[in-house]
């Protein structure tokens, strides 16, 4: 004959044990969304632990322009793009005290190759500005120029989705003539004098 054994009952948890189990998963479900998720998702960090966890910017990664227009794809060094390269030719007038700024509208990871000639020293700030700004006077400076140069070549690569370009200022006392040429995934170009705003033609490469 087989002896029974009684199980040992069970208690259920108090009302006041339940309550704090809960308190402390919400307490945690906090401490998450604000250390790792706002700044890895959303850029969001007002305990700044994401950026000493170096979360901030993968929300950078995920970037997606909200025109609907397509991104670039990176493997390794190679970089598909969505479309055929665009070109851009500028010829640009100074006079002494005069500034002139143009921006291409670039896809994140898009890339430009490009060349400038003056015919006299001009000084000049490569920068852009992300279509998600943090506030609205941000903006991204690569390459400061404050004792003047006749001419810059180079390759860029956007780190944001943007707009990214050269404000060249004449502070001589004659008159100067800029030449600018592009070639690279940009879908938009303008130039900026003064008050004024212009939209410019740009063509793909043939």
């Amino acid at each position: 004959m087989i002896e029974e054994k009684s199980l040992p009952a069970l208690e259920a948890p108090s009302k006041g044990a339940i309550v704090k189990a809960m308190v402390i998963a919400l307490a945690v479900a906090l401490l998450i969304l604000f250390t790792t998720v706002l700044p890895a998702e959303y850029g969001i960090d007002p305990l700044k632990t994401g950026a000493l966890l170096g979360l901030t910017g993968l929300s950078k990664a995920s970037e997606t322009d909200t025109g609907g227009r397509a991104t670039p794809v990176q493997t390794g060094i190679y970089t598909a793009q969505p479309r055929i390269y665009k070109v851009d030719s500028e010829d640009l007038g100074l006079a002494p005290g005069e500034g002139v700024e143009i921006k291409y509208h670039m896809q994140k990871g898009a890339a430009m190759v490009y060349g400038w000639k003056a015919t006299g020293k001009v000084q000049f700030e490569f920068h852009g500005e992300p279509d998600q700004k943090p506030r609205s006077d941000y903006f991204e400076s690569y390459q400061l120029d404050k004792t003047g140069q006749d001419h810059s070549y180079g390759s860029f690569t956007a780190p944001t989705t943007g707009i990214h370009g050269w404000f060249w200022e004449n502070k001589g006392d004659k008159d100067v003539q800029i030449h600018l040429t592009t070639a690279g995934f940009f879908d938009s170009a303008k130039m900026l004098a003064g008050d004024s705003k212009e939209d410019l033609a740009i063509e793909d490469a043939k």
